[in-house]
């Protein structure tokens, strides 16, 4: 299981993270995972997902952004290039994009039709027995650093840094023990899991399109009734997405799902102890929605 948290204060992290662990079943408690994004990383948090951690027979893996400051800055100029690895993709692919001169066969395998978009790499060993000594003194001793570097997307903002060689750089800490074995213990596999925290943001970000961000009234009672609306149209479209869409559908946006389903002239009727969704043949997206209603339809009901 994953407990997911970001903004607020170390305190709030905390409080946040202990009530989001007391409100999981018992059984799943003792296997979690919890990611947070860079603007939660403090030493208050990690020194209490560390304690979580070192219960005795249960397992907690943190995953926490990390600022790239100086000492970080460092290190990355000391890491051999042999030493970043290639990047994978939430189902297990590399991370490449086709170069602007590639061949005309999108399904090749020549190296030079590709461009590796990302690379990882380990800091902890510079930043623990680098020239400067331990800088990382201060934080637990298990807290592991990664780096990723990735090529920016048309329009990034990058710092001086960045504008040297190009690449984006994005740091993390974890408490994934050195020893892990099999692809559990891999530098792209940690990468790749401290990535679905990007979900979070995404949701945030989607979640403004269903009113998230447009409070009505200057009345507290009000706003929070209109929060808890559409907070609960989010999670609609989401168990929409889940259960039922299949394809383009089910990765689009809220906006396309209100004109593409949502909006769809259609009419519920009931007889023969059936109900029936009767809609337009000609609808761009009929097809979809009878497949998504049969779907529905089918899972068990709810005593």
């Amino acid at each position: 299981m994953r407990v997911l948290a970001s903004f607020g204060s170390a305190e709030d992290h905390i409080a946040i993270t202990d009530s989001a662990i007391a409100a999981l079943p018992q059984q799943f408690r003792r296997r979690l995972m919890v990611t947070v994004d860079g603007a939660g990383a403090s030493h208050e948090l990690i020194a209490h997902l560390d304690k979580l951690a070192s219960r005795r027979g249960y397992q907690l893996i943190y995953s926490v952004g990390w600022a790239l400051t100086e000492r970080e800055k460092t290190a990355i100029r000391l890491v051999p290039e042999r030493a970043w690895v290639q990047a994978i993709g939430p189902r297990g692919q590399l991370r490449e994009r086709r170069a602007e001169d590639a061949c005309d066969n999108p399904r090749c395998t020549h190296a030079r039709c590709w461009v590796e978009q990302a690379h990882v790499a380990e800091l902890t060993g510079l930043l623990r027995q680098g020239p400067g000594g331990d800088q990382l003194s201060a934080w637990p001793e298990k807290m592991r650093v990664f780096a990723r570097r990735e090529r920016p997307h048309p329009g990034a903002q990058l710092t001086l840094f960045e504008t040297q060689d190009g690449w984006r750089y994005t740091l993390w800490v974890t408490n994934r023990p050195e020893t892990t074995k099999g692809w559990l213990g891999q530098s792209q596999y940690i990468d790749a899991a401290h990535r679905v925290h990007a979900r979070v943001e995404d949701c945030i970000r989607t979640g403004k399109d269903t009113g998230l961000g447009r409070f009505p009234s200057h009345d507290f009672a009000i706003n929070t009734a209109w929060l808890t609306t559409s907070m609960t149209a989010a999670i609609l479209l989401s168990w929409l997405k889940l259960l039922a869409l299949d394809g383009a559908l089910a990765k689009a946006e809220p906006k396309t799902l209100r004109y593409r389903i949502l909006h769809t002239a259609a009419r519920l009727v009931r007889g023969g102890r059936r109900r029936r969704l009767k809609i337009p043949r000609t609808w761009p997206c009929a097809t979809q929605i009878e497949s998504a209603w049969q779907r529905i339809t089918a899972l068990p009901q709810a005593p």
